[in-house]
């Protein structure tokens, strides 16, 4: 034990005589039950988290005691929770490293002026590893916050709170009353580059009221700001201030305060401009509330009240949850389960000091880096369609930040940690060999690899049974399920206009026979006018007694006649070409499918075997095989059940009102089976064309590729 508590070193620290400076303040803070204790540098903003036992060490560096007689003193005052001389050390490190402690000892300039140099260059290096989001101080508000806050203090209290609630809470309501109509309008708002441009202004002034709203509230509990300035989120300048003086607040509720104060600025502008929304006449005012409530509203809840983005409501769930650094301790806690369970380190320390924090720490680090990487992609993508050049080079620094740089950092530490030296056999089957292996199994061994699509069952369209003229259906004369013969009447409809006509035509015809009888004794130019005429009514009586003999609907083929609505068909109008049934013959039937352009590459080219579903009979494989490619891709679908509507996965182009299209160009196959069809017309089914067997790594980069083509053009 004696080994452990000791230090070869102590001797160099051992007659320091070290205090702490006079701008660092100290605040007592309970987390989970547990005493911490927070320092703050009144110099730097920066604020430091130290543990109980740390603090018996710190509390005693008044500048007349050495560190030997410190570190004595405590010994004796927590016996057996005694800290080692190399943890001592290790507390004065990074103290000295935070520019928070002071000696006797003769200062070093040259080093401090290292340590400035190697501040700043961390401070740009951190900046440079979020090029999405850089800061840019400007200026000090406090004075300005300290004159103005008589003013504001009225907003800040008991009674302001009550109002809000009341407003938010109304608003609230009316908007589910009328998400029908706020969900129209959204649509209309960002469509067109107006809109965007006028977003774009309104953006930075909302976000001026929600940074003055915790500014005023860090005030409002005994704080201050000294920092404001603009950060640059995806190239759009915002304004910022830096509250973190709020940290040193000993009651969470304080903190949790300032934190969502922001959000409690725009959650009150987005329900006043509903509000505004709902009662005034369109025009430009309504126009512009309805685009400030969708900055406003939108922002709040996809960014500022994510907890997964260090934003708000980050430090609100830190705050709520009482832990501190939430994020920084996630990443560790992950590093120490690696180090731990992984590579066998015994030493390892979990970053968890209290029940429960294991759980939340292990979460929330996995759900962060899953939306950072999520969100990134997102905004590099959005960047790149705009700004291709630009998006590419925030793409290469994205993937060198997130990933090249934690892996070298991994390396490294696998490379130079003693620890791991000892392990290197482990480190090396534990670690090195499984990935070896694992990219050696995406990029050489080959997996399944299939299209799903989906289908109906189809006739052909001589099959189809067509009104071949438009009339009132006055009886079915063959009931569906009937076999039928080519030519047999089916339908059988009456057009009472057409039956006035033709008695109309043939009275015409007699009346001019009659007149040619006569005219053939006195005239016969008029009986040559009169013949002519006769000529042109037996064409017009032999036209309409064709309509006539069309309103019979007869049996384009032999087969089994499927009549659609059958009981509801007796008085119904049929127009011309009107589909009103089919006639099926099991052995003629095949499989309509569609492939989207993304899959059609293989399937026209690499198709080994096809397997059919009925969505009625989902467990029965039916194998089939490509006969026909239909000629030509069409967003037009052959039948509803493909769209969304209809059960499908494809969404209809609400711009098209003629036909059902579809957003995107589609191919269609048709399937035929070994056997009959056991299926009814238009049924729903499922088709799996199964290719040649390729790696995964090939197939995600064919994946990155068409997402490349589809969403940048190259």
């Amino acid at each position: 034990m004696s080994a452990s508590l000791l230090s070869p070193s102590w001797y160099r620290v051992a007659p320091l005589k070290p205090r702490l400076r006079s701008h660092v303040r100290i605040e007592r803070h309970e987390y989970r039950g547990q005493d911490w204790y927070v320092i703050q540098d009144g110099f730097t903003g920066r604020h430091h988290r130290f543990s109980s036992e740390a603090y018996q060490l710190v509390g005693m560096m008044d500048g007349r005691r050495t560190m030997d007689q410190i570190w004595q003193a405590v010994c004796a005052r927590l016996g057996d929770h005694m800290p080692t001389q190399d943890e001592v050390i290790e507390l004065l490190a990074r103290l000295y490293r935070a520019d928070l402690l002071q000696t006797s000892a003769i200062l070093d300039f040259s080093d401090l002026h290292q340590r400035s140099v190697k501040s700043r260059r961390s401070r740009l290096f951190t900046q440079m590893a979020s090029p999405l989001s850089l800061r840019f101080p400007l200026l000090d508000p406090d004075r300005f916050l300290t004159r103005t806050m008589p003013w504001v203090r009225p907003f800040l209290g008991w009674q302001a709170l009550a109002v809000w609630m009341l407003v938010v809470a109304a608003a609230a309501i009316l908007a589910v009353l009328h998400g029908d109509a706020l969900q129209g309008d959204f649509s209309d708002a960002l469509l067109s580059m107006e809109n965007l441009l006028l977003i774009s202004l309104l953006y930075p002034v909302l976000k001026v009221l929600h940074e003055f709203g915790h500014a005023y509230m860090v005030k409002k509990e005994g704080g201050e700001v000294h920092e404001m300035g603009v950060m640059l989120l995806v190239f759009m300048p915002l304004p910022y201030v830096d509250a973190s003086s709020s940290t040193s607040f000993r009651d969470k509720r304080q903190r949790m305060l300032v934190g969502g104060a922001g959000i409690m600025v725009e959650l009150f502008v987005a329900a006043v401009m509903l509000l505004v929304w709902l009662n005034v006449e369109p025009g430009v005012v309504r126009a512009l509330a309805y685009k400030t409530l969708l900055v406003a509203g939108v922002s709040t809840v996809l960014f500022n009240g994510n907890p997964l983005l260090r934003f708000d409501a980050y430090y609100i769930l830190s705050d709520w949850l009482e832990i501190p650094n939430l994020a920084q301790r996630g990443v560790g806690y992950l590093g120490y389960l690696c180090k731990r369970y992984l590579l066998g380190v015994d030493s390892a320390e979990s970053p968890a000091r209290s029940p429960g924090e294991a759980r939340w720490l292990f979460f929330y680090a996995v759900a962060a880096f899953c939306y950072r990487i999520f969100i990134s992609v997102r905004i590099v993508l959005f960047v790149a369609g705009q700004f291709f050049f630009v998006g590419i080079v925030l793409a290469i620094w994205a993937v060198f930040m997130m990933l090249v740089m934690p892996t070298w950092r991994v390396a490294g530490f696998l490379v130079k940690d003693t620890h791991m030296q000892r392990k290197r056999i482990r480190v090396m089957m534990t670690v090195v060999l499984p990935l070896v292996l694992l990219a050696g199994v995406l990029a050489m061994v080959p997996a399944p690899l299939y299209t799903n699509a989906e289908g109906v069952v189809w006739v052909s369209e001589e099959s189809r049974v067509y009104a071949a003229a438009g009339g009132m259906v006055e009886a079915v004369v063959t009931p569906g399920g009937t076999t039928v013969q080519s030519g047999d009447p089916l339908i059988r409809s009456t057009d009472l206009l057409l039956e006035t006509q033709v008695r109309l035509l043939q009275a015409r015809r007699e009346e001019f026979q009659a007149r040619r009888q006569l005219s053939m004794n006195r005239d016969r130019a008029e009986t040559g006018m009169l013949d002519e005429e006769l000529k042109s009514i037996e064409t017009e009586i032999a036209r309409a007694q064709e309509r006539q003999a069309a309103l019979i609907t007869r049996s384009p083929a032999a087969g089994i006649f499927v009549l659609q609505d059958e009981a509801d068909l007796p008085g119904r109008f049929l127009r011309r070409g009107e589909p009103v049934g089919y006639i099926v013959d099991p052995l003629r039937m095949h499989i309509r499918t569609v492939v989207t352009q993304a899959d059609i590459e293989r399937v026209r080219s690499d198709v080994r075997s096809v397997e059919v579903r009925l969505a009625e009979n989902i467990g029965q494989v039916l194998p089939a095989r490509v006969s026909r490619e239909v000629p030509a891709a069409s967003r037009v679908l052959p039948s509803l059940a493909f769209s969304l509507d209809g059960g499908g996965r494809f969404a209809l182009d609400p711009r098209e009102k003629e036909a059902p299209q579809v957003l995107e160009r589609l191919f269609q196959f048709d399937l035929v089976l070994e056997g009959p069809v056991p299926g009814n017309v238009e049924e729903r089914v499922f088709v799996r064309f199964e290719h040649s067997p390729e790696p995964l790594a090939w197939r995600a980069y064919r994946a990155l590729r068409r997402l490349l083509l589809t969403r940048l053009a190259v």
